[in-house]
């Protein structure tokens, strides 16, 4: 199974997400996912909306995690605010589903993995995460 939408169809999925002068909607052409490869994700990819060398630290992208795509133990050295935009998914602390709203403090430690429908989320990381080897 697959998500139930095409990626062009992400901006109208997310609540009306304006940036710059508020004036601009994300668009379907600006969406660019690129693989994750920091921290031992697998079958993941992400859009960055921001980077931390860019914000002091903090981050904000939307993650796709495919069909079998995998988050490994890791701990939140600062606050991390999740929106499940669609699909599922599963973490060692339960299963977050489209709608959910997570917000994970800081010494959260936990791993996630992408159910057979997949997940795209919105995370705003107010500091990077750390992997646990």
């Amino acid at each position: 199974m697959t998500l139930p939408f095409k990626i062009d169809q992400l901006p109208e999925i997310l609540p009306r997400l304006l940036i710059g002068t508020l004036r601009e909607r994300l668009r379907k052409e600006d969406i660019k996912f690129e693989p994750i490869v920091t921290n031992g994700r697998a079958n993941a990819e992400v859009h960055w909306l921001f980077k931390g060398e860019e914000s002091n630290g903090a981050s904000g992208a939307i993650i796709r995690y495919n069909k079998g795509g995998y988050s490994p133990l890791h701990l939140h050295t600062g606050f991390e605010l999740k929106y499940i935009l669609e699909g599922e998914m599963h973490t060692s602390m339960g299963t977050v589903k489209k709608n959910d709203l997570i917000l994970l403090r800081p010494g959260s430690v936990h791993e996630s993995w992408a159910s057979d429908i997949g997940c795209i989320s919105l995370i705003i990381w107010l500091e990077p995460v750390k992997k646990i080897d």
